[in-house]
């Protein structure tokens, strides 16, 4: 299995196994792993923010009137409920 997932071959594993011992090989080929993922989740978010930041761009005006929408619209619900505390 680690085999296929480093692109060595079979004895390549075997030897390592048998040099460091297979505790220690696991604790190569799990270090591997998560470097490789966290790599590649890594280049996902990025991507994701990159996405992210084209869209807020490209409703930033309609954002900035939902927000101002939103704070009349609080800014009167408390003043209704401060009229009635």
């Amino acid at each position: 299995m680690i085999a296929l997932l480093t692109g060595w071959d079979v004895q390549t594993v075997l030897t390592i196994i048998s040099t460091v011992g297979f505790p220690i090989a696991c604790c190569i080929a799990l270090g591997w792993y998560v470097a490789r993922e966290t790599k590649a989740q890594r280049e996902e978010t990025r991507a994701l923010n990159e996405e992210h930041t084209k869209e807020m761009l490209l409703f930033k005006d309609e954002i900035k009137e939902a927000l101002n929408n939103n704070t009349i619209a609080l800014t009167k619900l408390c003043d209704k409920l401060d009229k009635e505390g």
